[in-house]
């Protein structure tokens, strides 16, 4: 039977494979432990929360993890943290189907996952936290900005920083609970913020994001050619992690 292919990814990286439990949910963590004081966590993006837009998925794990294929090749402490019911927990405890639908940029996601963020910077003895998010894992690295301890930037690819937005363009049914993202669009954190966007971007063009960026004073968009959504942001790294903080 052939694994998972974030399970193989991180095999061939060396990644330790973790568990965390919050007081709601269990998360997998994925563990690169180098040397350093500036701890990097990555959260992935949706998935396949549907199947074919119509029939809610029993898994919604990606089946092509784009932000743990890049993470490889980022040096430092590193950490992918999974979010609640994802890579193989759909059925674990608190895990039913809207909080991979309906309800995954939600309050109980976000908290969740600031709680596990800041367990790990406490165990890997951080003094500054990135949170590094791709697509649907930007808006939940947004939401995260006003609960994650010693954050200090926040970085995101191709990142779903407007769900309301990107529903309403694409004409999906709108989220139930996304009041931590509003929450990021409405009030300025302390963190900088980069994030990357591609210019031909059928799945979250660029322009679904305008509002973010008229209300974030801190948050500096750049535009790049030659990607797609889940592709081409490779040849991109070395500028997205020149701003980086490292020990």
């Amino acid at each position: 039977m052939l694994r998972p292919a974030w399970q193989e990814l991180a095999t061939e990286q060396n990644l330790e494979i973790q568990h965390l439990d919050t007081t709601r949910f269990r998360h997998v963590v994925l563990v690169r432990d180098e040397p350093g004081k500036h701890l990097h966590i990555y959260v992935e993006g949706d998935g396949t929360p549907w199947i074919r837009n119509r029939r809610v998925a029993v898994d919604p794990t990606p089946t092509n993890p784009v932000l743990l294929e890049l993470m490889q090749y980022v040096p430092g402490t590193a950490v992918y943290l999974g979010r609640p019911c994802y890579f193989g927990l759909s059925t674990s405890k608190g895990c039913e189907p809207r909080l991979w639908t309906a309800d995954r940029y939600g309050t109980e996601i976000v908290e969740s996952m600031c709680l596990a963020a800041n367990t790990l910077a406490q165990r890997y003895d951080a003094e500054s936290v990135e949170l590094i998010g791709y697509s649907g894992g930007g808006a939940i690295v947004a939401g995260m900005r006003s609960c994650t301890n010693r954050l200090i930037r926040i970085t995101t690819i191709a990142a779903n920083l407007d769900p309301a937005a990107w529903t309403d363009y694409h004409g999906f049914l709108a989220l139930d609970d996304i009041e931590p993202v509003e929450s990021a669009i409405m009030h300025s954190g302390q963190a900088t913020e980069t994030h990357w966007q591609c210019k031909t971007d059928e799945k979250i063009p660029p322009s679904v994001t305008d509002r973010y960026f008229l209300a974030q004073e801190n948050a500096t968009r750049q535009l790049v050619d030659s990607c797609t959504h889940a592709s081409g942001w490779r040849q991109y790294l070395s500028q997205i992690i020149s701003g980086s903080t490292g020990d």
